[in-house]
């Protein structure tokens, strides 16, 4: 399956709440009605960033909000999102509510690790690799080593309702050639803020996947949420 993601900060001068209002209740079907949905997407989720979430362990972004769209293809994409990469914000006239500037656009390729169906917090990693890897390079060692390596600990694992891995397509338009500026997008799924610290706080957790974390992500360079997920569109199965 096909993504297309939309990191937004809001406009500056507004409120997270006045964010909240505009692209939540006022924006979203001015969107949907662009997208032609029932044809090309296949799902359309928002996540709100959960306001005074935090975690001990983590460095939350200041984004406050993640669109993300489901294709069966990348001709589905281009078809319903005017271009392999649509270059403007979702919603027509989003600048009075996004800090157009700062928003990042990615498409990835979803590959679904597990699902044991719980989880209303939603975590969000945006990676940039360590240098010491190319985006080819990186994307493997996330599928061949890191990945088996966290699930290879259930005290860690057992804290998740839902484990995503999205790897970013390159920008064959606007940067033909060129990797991308983002490498990956994780997606987590826990019950509380609070089982999200105490699944970083694992002593497995730290003693084994934290220090490969630290080998194969740029952190300082990434961004993490803490998010809340609100169906916009739910396609026919």
């Amino acid at each position: 399956m096909i993504k297309l993601f939309a990191f937004l900060r809001r406009a500056p001068g507004l409120t997270f709440e006045e964010f909240r209002g505009r692209w939540q209740e006022t924006d979203a079907p001015v969107a949907c009605a662009g997208l032609d949905l029932e044809r090309h997407v296949s799902r359309y989720v928002r996540n709100l960033a959960i306001p005074g979430a935090a975690v001990p362990e983590l460095t939350l972004s200041d984004f406050d909000g993640v669109d993300e769209l489901w294709f069966e293809s990348l001709d589905a994409l281009a078809a319903g999102a005017g271009g392999p990469l649509a270059r403007a914000p979702l919603a027509p006239g989003a600048e009075r509510f996004v800090d157009t500037g700062s928003a990042v656009r990615l498409v990835a390729e979803e590959s679904m690790q597990f699902d044991r169906g719980f989880g209303s917090v939603k975590f969000i990693g945006l990676s940039r690799r360590h240098p010491r890897f190319t985006h080819d390079e990186w994307c493997r060692y996330w599928i061949d080593v890191h990945g088996p390596l966290a699930h290879g600990i259930p005290e860690f694992t057992r804290h998740y309702g839902k484990y995503v891995h999205n790897y970013v397509l390159p920008d064959d338009v606007d940067q033909p050639g060129r990797a991308p500026e983002y490498d990956g997008i994780v997606e987590e799924w826990l019950e509380s803020v609070e089982a999200m610290a105490r699944c970083l706080a694992e002593p497995q957790y730290l003693a084994v996947v934290r220090p490969d974390e630290l080998a194969f992500v740029d952190f300082a360079r990434s961004h993490m949420m803490l998010t809340a997920e609100h169906v916009v569109y739910e396609g026919r199965a």
